[in-house]
């Protein structure tokens, strides 16, 4: 079971229960896909999980109203087609590693298959008042050292991640699905994983410290403000590609200065381009591109941001209780 410490630990990030719907969230044991549900059951919403582990999940989200196994999704409330079912798919393999061609097709396919089970459950069910929204990312654009980047800028076709991000969004545009969203994430920041859990590894060992030059923008998000602004878009009809980064990105040098600082440990050592591609292979573009993303949608919808500066967002996830 859960611990009690564990749920106690969700924030309530909801700016308004979304009443009358059914969450239906693939990849529900993932970073996001935790803190999700987790804030969706404090606010009594509806949800059904689906996972590949449902053992595991069971014990790490007991709360959940249904979860379902990946291969066999099957429910009585897909059957209650009057209600507004919101498909999140949140499914990934994780991108950090080599990118072997095994790693690479795994990777697209496991962002594929939730588009996929989604779009069959509508079809199959007449759940004709569904919205679905699908992970994807800030990688879609090009690199860029100089020019901020919102959902109307160029996309870009340069990278493996970039050529990825494309088809999904190619996927679910062409799903005849009235209502879609693509949700570019950036880099999410917490202290129960995602980028944090290895760069975490690299500054406590002391050999942290700016990747390449370090003049390349990150964009990044901390994961409060990743729940809430799911849940912002559904409350306000958001629709298309939809950056979901803080407003201010940081040069990956001066992240690197603010991130060692919080951790007490020096940021000294720059790691040279070449070695990360050697020990990296094609992620190594990932970190070394810069991304300088405004999200553009979230604050013309008057998204209000609980972190805003990294060095708050930093500051919550390893200062405060």
């Amino acid at each position: 079971m859960a611990s009690t410490t564990d749920f106690d630990e969700a924030k309530d990030y909801l700016e308004n229960p979304v009443q009358g719907a059914v969450f239906v969230i693939f990849g529900v044991s993932g970073l996001i896909g935790t803190e999700l549900a987790k804030t969706l059951h404090k606010n009594n919403e509806y949800t059904i999980g689906i996972t590949r582990n449902i053992n595991k999940t069971k014990k790490k989200l007991p709360f959940l109203d249904e979860l379902l196994d990946t291969a066999y999704i099957k429910s009585n409330t897909f059957n209650t087609n009057t209600n507004n079912f919101i498909f999140i798919n949140l499914s990934a393999e994780p991108l950090i590693g080599l990118w072997t061609k095994t790693k690479s097709r795994r990777v697209l396919e496991s962002r594929l298959d939730g588009i996929n089970k989604s779009i069959s459950l509508i079809k199959k069910y007449n759940l004709n008042n569904s919205t679905i929204l699908c992970a994807s990312g800030i990688g879609i654009y090009g690199n860029n050292f100089t020019e901020s980047q919102s959902e109307d800028s160029k996309t870009s076709d340069d990278t493996f991640v970039s050529q990825m991000s494309k088809k999904i969004e190619q996927k679910l545009n062409s799903s005849e699905i009235s209502k879609n969203i693509n949700m570019r994430f950036g880099i999410v920041l917490s202290k129960n994983g995602g980028s944090l859990k290895y760069l975490n590894l690299i500054y406590n060992m002391g050999i942290g410290g700016p990747i390449g030059k370090g003049n390349q923008w990150w964009s990044w998000i901390h994961i409060d403000d990743v729940i809430n602004s799911i849940l912002h878009i559904v409350q306000n009809n958001l629709e298309g590609p939809i950056n979901i980064t803080s407003p201010n990105p940081e040069k990956q040098k001066d992240f690197s200065k603010i991130l060692a600082k919080n951790l007490h440990r020096p940021s000294l050592m720059y790691t040279p381009a070449f070695v990360l591609k050697i020990i990296l292979g094609n992620f190594a573009t990932e970190l070394l591109d810069s991304k300088k993303i405004v999200p553009k949608k979230l604050i013309d919808s008057n998204f209000k941001f609980k972190f805003d500066f990294l060095k708050d967002a930093l500051n919550n996830i390893y200062n405060e209780k």
